[in-house]
């Protein structure tokens, strides 16, 4: 057969796919996505109304897009998964996000996919349980991945909130945590028996070379038939830029992780054929996803970070949202030289030259570190209202935020720990405070000492 049939087949998930949503149950489980995800927006709005008066990312706007990046992504997917033949029976995708909530429990950067689904089919390998077709779930998780990939490359950066942050080397440096959420409507494939082939409409026969990944036998009389039904997925993206603009490191982990989940397909389609590859398939997943993180880190680490400060004039971080700096154009990599005919040489005499101001004011730029041309700014504000720059940090200023590793279970039993060794600790400081008083005293000293040192 040629590529009749396949177009076909293109046609009719494209046909399918705006009627995900005349399911009730499909239109609820969306909506309670839809939610979890406004609410994360609505945290990243909330973060930068804290740190800046303003946020640059609104929580509506944000999930508006989203919803329309996903329904991109999710027929990406879909066509993705039909043109493969990924079919969802008895594949195991029910254990994907209550095994990912699981792992979210010891640590945050657990909640993927790939680790789930590995440890799923790990544990299907080793010990027959839970029931999963270990290449069809595979597959599964390599598609997810791709469509990821494909909304990292578009909207990665979009979401962009600008912080001090801590680097690997002890140096405070300026940075962006790029955070995207987005909700995923699907179509997959279901494999059902008909009685008769006849009564099935729009039946379409294809070449004998697909499915690429075999479907399993099901119990029961008739003809095997692939049937089409929705599916609602989210999807996710964190990442830190400190060596690169956001835009680039977007880019970058976009190729990343879309190189290794074509790799992951290929091993997928080849496990469907070959046991031993069910094996290596399983175990790329989670091993692959993590050396794609390690990758990403490694490359964001090892090069100098480009929001440090300048020899001579500040180098700005980001302009907040809305603002004075913002309407005059004013962005990202610019260095500001210059306030009126005042020099400015560091953060220190740029806050004493605005001081001297009052309403309008004139900066001569450089739009970036390479440029050497002057360029003249008039920034148009209302008397005593704030510039609404955000400088790259200072060597004395503090982080605005930390990486955790940590989860909800984690903590809590860390948390338990604490609290029983702090109870203890004020039992045993209770029962020989005449013997032990005066040691109490001097490592009190020491632990004040300690704090003021970090």
């Amino acid at each position: 057969m040629g590529v009749g049939p396949l177009f076909q087949l293109v046609k009719s998930v494209l046909r399918a796919y705006p009627g995900i949503f005349s399911n009730p149950a499909v239109d609820v489980l969306y909506l309670v996505v839809l939610v979890l995800i406004a609410s994360q927006y609505a945290r990243v709005q909330r973060t930068e109304e804290r740190l800046y008066g303003t946020a640059s990312n609104k929580a509506f706007w944000q999930t508006l897009s989203a919803v329309g990046l996903g329904l991109l992504g999710g027929l990406l997917a879909s066509l993705l998964m039909v043109f493969i033949g990924v079919s969802v029976t008895d594949s195991g995708i029910a254990y994907l996000m209550p095994v990912a909530l699981l792992l979210y429990l010891f640590s945050p950067r657990l909640l993927c996919f790939s680790y789930a689904g590995g440890l799923a089919a790990l544990s299907h390998l080793i010990f027959g349980w839970p029931k999963v077709n270990v290449p069809a779930l595979m597959a599964l998780v390599a598609c997810l991945h791709a469509a990821e990939a494909f909304l990292i490359l578009l909207s990665g950066h979009t979401c962009s909130t600008p912080l001090y942050l801590s680097h690997e080397n002890g140096d405070v440096v300026g940075g962006f945590a790029l955070q995207r959420f987005w909700p995923i409507p699907l179509i997959v494939l279901l494999l059902i028996k008909v009685p008769d082939l006849s009564q099935v409409p729009d039946l379409i026969y294809l070449p004998d070379w697909w499915p690429l990944i075999k479907a399993p036998d099901i119990p029961g009389p008739g003809h095997p038939v692939f049937a089409m039904m929705p599916l609602i997925a989210a999807l996710g993206y964190g990442d830190i830029a400190i060596a690169r603009a956001p835009r680039d490191k977007a880019r970058i982990t976009s190729r990343n992780l879309m190189l290794f989940s074509i790799a992951l397909l290929i091993l997928s389609v080849a496990g469907s054929k070959w046991q031993p590859f069910a094996w290596v398939a399983t175990l790329f997943a989670p091993i692959g996803h993590e050396l794609v993180i390690r990758a990403g880190l490694r490359e964001e680490y090892g090069q100098e970070p480009i929001y440090t400060p300048v020899q001579e004039g500040v180098l700005l971080l980001d302009v907040a949202e809305g603002s004075p700096a913002k309407r005059a154009g004013l962005k990202s990599g610019n260095i500001i030289r210059l306030v009126d005919d005042v020099h400015v040489a560091d953060r220190n005499s740029l806050e004493a030259a605005l001081a001297g101001t009052s309403g309008p004011v004139s900066l001569w730029i450089h739009d970036s570190r390479g440029s050497q041309a002057l360029r003249r700014v008039e920034v148009r504000r209302e008397a005593g209202e704030e510039l609404g720059i955000i400088p790259v940090p200072e060597p004395d200023d503090k982080p605005m935020a930390g990486s955790t590793s940590e989860g909800p279970l984690l903590r809590f039993i860390k948390n338990l720990i604490k609290g029983k060794a702090d109870k203890d600790g004020e039992g045993r400081d209770g029962e020989g405070k005449d013997e032990e008083g005066k040691g109490g005293e001097d490592g009190d000293g020491a632990d004040n000492k300690g704090g003021s040192d970090r």
